[in-house]
């Protein structure tokens, strides 16, 4: 392996990046990440146990130690008879200039180094992007550009809507891992604003609405027509999973879907990740006749516990086969039940600090056969509050097995009891996008907020993130609504919230609250 370090990389207006090349010693395509993270903490080990003293779990990671963090590993690539290209972004770290979150000027810096990794007498010519969050989310802002050289992306678990997937949850702000994530990888990085051209954290807290601040921050996906390998995992609920399959949805070029339901740098680096990576490069970069355009469009796997799964396959994302069901929340018995309650009824719960039994309400749904719960679904709850004209909305999907037991999951940063799928909603939020809202996944526009009428039953569309569980005969669906977090987050919190008094859920002919869901025969 030749190694190259520091490699200046010259911008139009003369600024100079720096990048780190490996590479085999024969003409190679290459594959490429720009990182704001550091090419030079390889492995990030510091970062590393650090994550993992705040809780984070990230499993076995297969990978050498030349392997930046969320970054593909040289040594296996270079190995492939691939070139391994990995860049600081500007003002970060090795690299000059100003530096910005997701920018526009980002995405040209990106592009002018996969012109230049193309154009040098080691490429082939051909580029392929790859890298996990960070490293996949600058990937869906340069694709749109279609720099000349790049040739595919491998998106691995990138958030596409900053606003509604990273710094608020239905209009809720989140509060734990914004400003740790702003402080520690992105301030430091930039040796403590010396050279950071924005505060995102203010900025995002002074823009709470879907306005032009973040709409300069979304990728034209729809300008995306390079082929694409996307993945994404069901247990990153809170940042990744919702942009990431919204983004596969919009892409315009050939796509493939890979969805899991493990951690996430653990999957990425597992053998049959890196293999599934590999024959779609070698496809799209060295031409290989491999056969990878006849595979499934789409994979994914049904979750019934933590380690147990099936794998399924489908034409497209959501499936095509999929069957839209009702189940309705009844108060009178806390259950959800196949046809609207004939009585009007109502239940209680403290929306403020925790308290035993009293701050959630919770209704249940048992399996007569085996159900395949897969995608986003809708939970249409009608509440009212007793003194404020506002309200924060917490909804947490739970399995319960047939012995009465909950079953656990992956959830974000490996966390390994987590649910199977969660909302969230600020009832001034509540106003839909009618263009873009479904039957199972409310959009809400968050244009202008609407206050609630104390003492007003007021209908609330909330979108529970997508997920694929397996409930068996026997089984049952939990549905919690509260007025707080849900489990134990090491890094996602929503510790600012509106709450006051009590919420009121109402139910029955006259308020018919309801969970829609897609499952599959």
């Amino acid at each position: 392996m030749i190694v190259e370090r520091d490699v200046p990389v010259q911008m139009p207006d003369g600024i100079t990046l720096r990048v780190n090349v490996f590479r085999p010693d024969a003409v190679a395509p290459v594959v490429m990440s720009m990182t704001p993270y550091g090419k030079d903490k390889a492995p990030d080990r510091v970062g590393m146990l650090a994550m993992r003293a705040a809780g984070v779990r990230f499993g076995h990671l297969n990978c050498s130690g030349l392997t930046g963090f969320e970054s593909p590993d040289p040594q296996f690539w270079v190995e492939h008879g691939y070139a391994v290209v990995q860049g600081d972004t500007r003002g970060m770290h090795a690299s000059e200039g100003i530096a910005g979150f997701l920018t526009d000027r980002d995405a040209r810096d990106y592009a002018e180094v996969i012109g230049w990794a193309a154009a040098q007498s080691w490429c082939t010519g051909a580029v392929g992007l790859n890298g996990v969050s960070y490293l996949c989310m600058s990937q869906w802002r340069v694709a749109a550009l279609r720099p000349p050289g790049l040739k595919a992306i491998v998106a691995w678990e990138g958030a596409s809507d900053l606003l509604r997937e990273f710094a608020y949850h239905g209009g809720i702000p989140e509060t734990g891992f914004l400003p740790v994530w702003w402080k520690n990888r992105m301030l430091r990085g930039s040796h403590h604003s010396a050279t950071m051209g924005e505060d995102f954290l203010l900025d995002a807290r002074t823009h709470p609405l879907d306005d032009s601040y973040w709409q300069a921050k979304r990728p034209d996906l729809a300008a995306i027509d390079v082929p694409a390998l996307v993945a994404a995992g069901w247990g990153d609920h809170g940042l990744h999973t919702r942009g990431t399959l919204l983004a596969y949805e919009a892409l315009r070029g050939p796509k493939w879907l890979h969805i899991h339901g493990g951690r996430k740098w653990e999957t990425y680096y597992r053998a049959e990740s890196l293999e599934l990576q590999r024959q779609f490069l070698d496809h799209f970069l060295k031409g290989s006749a491999n056969g990878f355009r006849t595979r499934p469009t789409v994979t994914y796997q049904v979750r019934r516990s933590r380690e147990a799964y099936q794998t399924r396959t489908a034409t497209d994302w959501p499936p095509p086969s999929r069957q839209h069901r009702t189940l309705y929340l009844d108060a009178a018995s806390m259950s959800l039940i196949a046809d609207s309650p004939t009585d009007q009824s109502s239940t209680t719960y403290a929306s403020g600090r925790r308290r035993r039994r009293t701050d959630c309400a919770r209704f249940a749904h048992t399996f007569a056969a085996d159900t395949e719960i897969v995608g986003s679904m809708s939970l249409s709850v009608w509440m009212s509050t007793d003194d404020a004209d506002d309200a924060d909305v917490f909804v947490v999907i739970r399995k319960r097995d047939a012995a009465g037991s909950l079953v656990g999951f992956y959830g974000y940063n490996g966390f390994r009891h987590d649910a199977a799928a969660k909302g969230w909603l600020r009832a001034s939020h509540r106003e839909l996008d009618p263009v873009r809202s479904r039957p199972n996944r409310p959009f809400q526009a968050h244009a202008r907020t609407i206050p609630v009428q104390r003492g007003v039953s007021t209908r609330l569309d909330i979108e529970i993130w997508p997920s694929a569980t397996l409930f068996e005969a026997g089984s049952a669906l939990i549905v919690e609504i509260l007025g707080h977090d849900a489990d134990r987050y090491p890094a996602l919190r929503h510790g600012d919230t509106v709450n006051s008094g009590a919420h009121t859920i109402h139910t029955g002919p006259l308020t018919p609250s309801a969970l829609v869901f897609s499952a599959l025969p």
